[in-house]
């Protein structure tokens, strides 16, 4: 019961209050002056009117704000999504490019040599670590044999160690088991030029009193007919002419960029002939 007499106190003002809003609405279209009953009314309702205008009007606010939030967000979004493609686009642009230098310089570094040349790509370095060997995507259906040289745009790399349908092995020059017999491009001074296993290179069996000097130019020599003549090994970078010894020692910086290494270049040559059983006979005879 004295929850029904408090809601029927509230009810009262507040249909009193609809009423007189709905005569003064009346009247207004009716274009009569107000009477003193209106006027009155008037003036006690309209504060209570400004009051639920704001409170209306900030609630339509706050509604058209959300609504625009939420669409900034979405839009926002959208932006993100399509900047991250664009990036993702300007760096597939990006790449292309690199390859597209990386394949002309080893275009212009096959035109330099007459020998015929197979590019290549590579596939994988040895994962254990105890030997400098590459894996590239080209075997012995492609023309690849044993002991065959392998370059880049930059230098020599080394030599195919293993042969398989479509892959092959190389060990690189800085691994220690390779060997490539080699001369100072200035002054002919001929070493054999070795891996030490890092980045570097050691030129070795140089005698102590022949003339080599840090920035000479180290090629290889053609002698043992694995390496063409004349391919760029590295440049000299430290000499050490020791009190004694028959040797110095000779330090060579790779001229190849072994850790940026991407695409190489094998060069195919031509097994070496056999002499026949006729001429052998022939020279038996």
């Amino acid at each position: 019961m004295p929850v029904i007499s408090q809601t029927r106190k509230l009810l009262i003002p507040i249909l009193i209050f609809l009423l007189a809003l709905s005569l003064i609405s009346a009247n207004l279209h009716s274009g009569e002056n107000m009477s003193f009953f209106e006027s009155l009314v008037v003036g006690i309702t309209s504060p209570v009117q400004k009051v639920v205008r704001g409170i209306f009007g900030g609630i339509g606010n706050v509604w058209r704000g959300y609504f625009y939030l939420v669409g900034t967000q979405k839009e926002n979004e959208e932006l993100k999504r399509e900047l991250q493609k664009l990036k993702l686009q300007v760096n597939r642009y990006r790449e292309a490019d690199l390859a597209n230098q990386r394949l002309r310089a080893l275009l212009n570094f096959k035109k330099s040599i007459a020998t015929p040349l197979l590019p290549a790509e590579l596939v994988a370095f040895d994962p254990s670590g105890w030997f400098q060997t590459i894996l590239i995507d080209k075997g012995r259906s492609d023309g690849v044999a044993q002991d065959m040289a392998v370059v880049s745009a930059e230098g020599l790399m080394g030599r195919v160690i293993g042969v398989s349908s479509h892959h092959a092995k190389v060990l690189l020059i800085l691994d220690a088991n390779s060997a490539v017999d080699a001369l100072i491009q200035r002054s002919r001074v001929r070493g054999v030029l070795v891996g030490l296993g890092g980045d570097l290179c050691l030129l070795k069996y140089v005698q102590r009193n022949e003339d080599v000097q840090v920035g000479d130019q180290v090629i290889s020599s053609g002698m043992g007919g694995v390496f063409p003549k004349g391919l760029l090994l590295g440049t000299v970078q430290e000499v050490i002419r020791g009190s004694s010894g028959l040797f110095q020692r000779v330090e060579v910086e790779p001229a190849a960029n072994f850790n940026r290494l991407e695409e190489v270049m094998v060069v195919i040559q031509p097994p070496p002939e056999e002499p026949s059983l006729t001429g052998s006979r022939k020279r038996q005879e």
